[in-house]
């Protein structure tokens, strides 16, 4: 929960260090977009742009009235409280339903939000490199193969094939499934492990578990549609197979404290500046999800929209840059609302809600 402290021209938003083990801590928040219900406003196909190469196939269907459960599937990485600004009486709609457009997550983002919970980490790769050092590293005892791109095949075979189901062993919850081949990969979150050992204490792959949460361009079941699947079941033998990677952050294994997160505002904007545009700026000590500023009219319906989006390591926003385009020249005679709104991924905050008139 945020808490909000003003001084002058300045609002200090708070969100206090979540408090419990760090990593249900982080399978709560991942758990929460994955399940959160909504209904679409309209039919639509969720779908590549024609102009964008298709790596792989994505048509999922969705109808009006319909329940879903998930963020939708996206790659715009859109946090939980960005998606909810989307959201209106249950009824989901935004401007465009590509992957490239829909106010959605992947595989990755989904995960780099459950973690920025606890740690403030920019969004990018999942492999344990020199670049991510202290951050992510192998499970187990595996060696690292050193400088460079750390492709699945490259640690297997530096490791060897026993040593990998080791490492499966050894994870738990939150841990990371990482598949990392040449210009592609996918991630996939641990929910828990079940491992079956021979007389010999041998683990036997072909009847020990690793079952995962992982966002995807598929339907779940027909049950609960949803592009999340949720506590998925897989062998050793297979995960190995397919050649994803065993990966543990390493403020699992520290005493590290989850610091408290911050968001700061010196904007001076009402019904008299906004005619000349937005000014100040919003900072954070954990990484900016999104900015979106809205006008709506009296009909409640937005007229003029600033939305700022699939960020990556974002701590500030110059809010006169940001929203330079904004133009109200063009706007009727009437009484507008405008809502200036900023998030980190334990949540979002309200900086400006004002009316003014034309």
């Amino acid at each position: 929960m945020c808490k909000p402290i003003v001084h002058d021209y300045t609002k200090v938003v708070e969100f206090k260090a979540p408090i419990g083990n760090k990593r249900d801590i982080v399978f709560d928040y991942y758990m929460k977009m994955a399940n959160v219900e909504w209904t679409p406003k309209e039919d639509f196909l969720l779908t590549h742009s024609p102009e964008v190469p298709r790596e792989y196939k994505l048509e999922l269907e969705h109808k009006a009235g319909k329940k879903y459960y998930g963020i939708p599937y996206g790659n715009t990485r859109a946090n939980l409280d960005e998606f909810m600004q989307f959201v209106d009486n249950s009824e989901f709609s935004c401007d465009s339903y590509y992957y490239t457009d829909i106010v959605g997550n992947h595989c990755s983002s989904s995960m780099f939000f459950a973690y920025q919970q606890i740690i403030p980490v920019g969004y990018g790769t999942f492999r344990p490199s020199s670049q991510r050092k202290g951050i992510f590293s192998l499970a187990g005892d595996l060696k690292n193969p050193g400088e460079g791109v750390w492709h699945s095949s490259t640690v297997f075979e530096l490791n060897g094939e026993e040593a990998v189901y080791e490492a499966f062993a050894t994870l738990e919850k939150s841990d990371i499934l990482f598949k990392c081949i040449p210009g592609s990969g996918h991630v996939r979150m641990v929910s828990k492990v079940e491992t079956v050992r021979d007389e010999n204490g041998k683990i036997d792959p072909e009847s020990s578990y690793i079952y995962v949460v992982e966002h995807t361009n598929l339907w779940f079941t027909d049950e609960q549609v949803s592009s999340w699947y949720i506590d998925k079941k897989r062998k050793f033998s297979t995960v190995f197979k397919t050649g994803f990677m065993p990966v543990t952050l390493d403020t699992f294994h520290d005493n590290t404290p989850i610091t408290d997160a911050y968001l700061f505002y010196d904007g001076n904007n009402n019904a008299e500046t906004v005619k000349k545009g937005i000014n100040g700026t919003i900072k954070s000590n954990y990484p900016l999800n999104y900015l979106l500023l809205t006008i709506k009219n009296e009909n409640n319906k937005i007229v003029k929209k600033v939305h700022v989006r699939n960020l990556g390591e974002t701590f500030e926003f110059d809010l006169e840059k940001e929203c330079a385009s904004l133009d109200l020249s063009n706007l009727p005679a009437g009484k507008y609302e405008l809502k200036l709104r900023a998030s980190i991924a334990r949540g979002g905050y309200d900086f400006e809600k004002f009316t003014f008139i034309i």
